[in-house]
């Protein structure tokens, strides 16, 4: 498989997506790569992961049999040397996520692993970048982009794929 799209309502197709996330995240988290992007014009620290019965408690031993946020899964990443670069709009919306962030990095010594452009204005762009896999789409980062809105998602395992990403996601960070 190279490739997957799926088709999300709030009645359809929810768990597939999370389930997606999920597993990009986690095989992250098992073998870290070079680096991660999350791209979206509109964020929030949702829950995706959920760890309430334990089952990823040897992955991340200080995650605790809960649900598991964005901000925490991108931390655990940085704790393990793998660089974050989130772009996205100076959207009121967004300044609680990016606050967040940048205190989870600080207090546990990683914020030299974290880059974020909170200036992207003209962003439309969603995604959410690794070496190998590139999760894209309509959906926003947000409660309403996982549960609520029609969306489609995207998920590729093609590395020109990847690479042509990652070539248009470094532009947040060159201008």
């Amino acid at each position: 498989m190279q490739s997957r799209r799926i088709f999300k309502s709030a009645t359809a197709s929810q768990h597939e997506v999370r389930e997606l996330f999920q597993f990009v995240f986690l095989g992250e988290l098992l073998n870290p790569g070079s680096a991660t992007w999350l791209v979206s014009p509109w964020i929030s620290d949702v829950p995706i992961l959920d760890n309430r019965s334990g089952a990823f408690n040897l992955v991340e031993p200080d995650w605790g049999s809960r649900e598991i946020t964005i901000s925490e899964m991108l931390l655990s990443l940085m704790r393990r040397g793998q660089p974050v670069s989130i772009a996205t709009r100076s959207l009121d919306h967004n300044k609680r996520f990016l606050s967040t962030m940048r205190e989870k990095a600080r207090n546990s010594g990683v914020n030299s692993k974290l880059w974020i452009n909170d200036g992207a204005d003209a962003l439309h762009t969603k995604g959410l970048l690794t070496d190998r896999a590139l999760l894209s789409g309509s959906m926003n980062f947000t409660y309403g982009g996982f549960e609520l809105n029609d969306e489609v998602i995207s998920f590729d395992v093609d590395l020109q794929q990847i690479a042509e990403a990652r070539l248009n996601f470094d532009k947040y960070r060159t201008g």
